[in-house]
């Protein structure tokens, strides 16, 4: 499903490989900031930084249901933060394996 959604708040794949042992393997863009639970745990959030990363996550969403898809996982474990610049809040929705 990943291959088929393009929106620039949700994680890129670029490629998805197979060993010869049957194991998958995900090539995804680069989100070197890490999840955004372990960015509020470190420094907490600001209201003007949480109403921005809540209007990233409802875009991404929004694309996602007019797809005619659902994310079904989403907590701050499952947005990733772009950069480690903690100034930085542009996010990607991932982990979807609960999506349909």
């Amino acid at each position: 499903m990943l291959r088929e959604i393009s929106h620039p708040h949700i994680m890129k794949v670029h490629e998805i490989l197979q060993d010869r042992a049957g194991n998958s393997y995900m090539a995804c863009e680069l989100l070197g900031g890490g999840e955004l639970q372990k960015r509020i745990d470190k420094g907490g959030i600001s209201e003007k930084n949480t109403k921005y990363v809540i209007k990233q996550v409802l875009l991404a969403l929004k694309y996602m249901h007019n797809q005619g898809k659902l994310h079904r996982d989403l907590k701050p474990e499952n947005i990733l933060l772009e950069s480690k610049d903690e100034n930085c809040w542009e996010i990607k929705v991932a982990d979807f394996g609960f999506a349909r």
